[in-house]
């Protein structure tokens, strides 16, 4: 019977709003005792509920009371941590973070920083590119062992023009001894300029280039501040 009334009441009018109730979901707390107390008062005198029925709907209407409790306590938790990673992200500014991608970020002047590992040692070429994706420059790094690099670009091409401010790509070519490629994972590197906290969570800027706090695999203090 309660099934039924449930299903009723899913489709029925938000006596709250005096609305039709068809964009709900759900039901609420206080929904679902009005349901057990109409219940109450609807039951067949003749073949009234039997007790063991009455106690275990009872018991569900106590598991959802703490169902709602414990979604109260994870929002309160999710909240807090919301403000904590906002804290966070503000006092990365001037800070020079590694994190995951395969961006650069070029200013008017100076070099571009990069930063990747190897998962074995290999002869290892950078390759960058436009957000076009053209080709701009290849950098020849020479054998490299296992392990994290960096890297820096001086922002000019092939034919030594220096290329505007922005976002660029960059990946790596490895190869082994055999000629065989090797995995390589890619990291942006650079000083957060700014923090957005427009969206849910925080973005960070390194340049152009946004980085999400998940993101971030390293921090360290600023060698040079702008």
């Amino acid at each position: 019977m309660i099934g039924q009334i449930q299903s009723t009441a899913m489709q029925g009018t938000d006596h709250s709003t005096g609305k039709t109730d068809q964009g709900r979901s759900k039901l609420g707390r206080d929904d679902f005792l009005k349901i057990f107390i109409t219940q109450l008062q609807y039951q067949d005198p003749l073949n009234p509920m039997e007790g063991t029925e009455f106690t275990a709907q009872l018991a569900q209407f106590s598991s959802l009371e703490q169902l709602f409790n414990l979604n109260e306590e994870l929002k309160q938790i999710r909240d807090i941590q919301a403000g904590e990673n906002r804290f966070q992200a503000l006092s990365l500014i001037g800070k020079e973070i590694v994190a995951d991608g395969d961006k650069l970020a070029l200013k008017e002047e100076g070099d571009a920083t990069g930063a990747f590992e190897l998962r074995g040692s290999a002869d290892c070429t950078v390759v960058i590119e436009d957000g076009s994706g053209n080709l701009v420059r290849k950098i020849p790094l020479g054998h490299l062992e296992k392990g994290r690099h960096t890297f820096q670009w001086d922002g000019r091409d092939e034919t030594g023009a220096r290329m505007g401010p922005g976002s660029y790509r960059f990946s790596i070519l490895a190869l082994d001894e055999t000629g065989q490629a090797v995995s390589v994972d890619t990291y942006i590197s650079g000083l957060v300029s700014r923090v957005s906290m427009d969206g849910n969570s925080p973005i960070l800027y390194v340049g152009d280039i946004p980085v999400e706090l998940s993101q971030v695999t390293e921090v360290k203090v600023a060698s040079t501040q702008d």
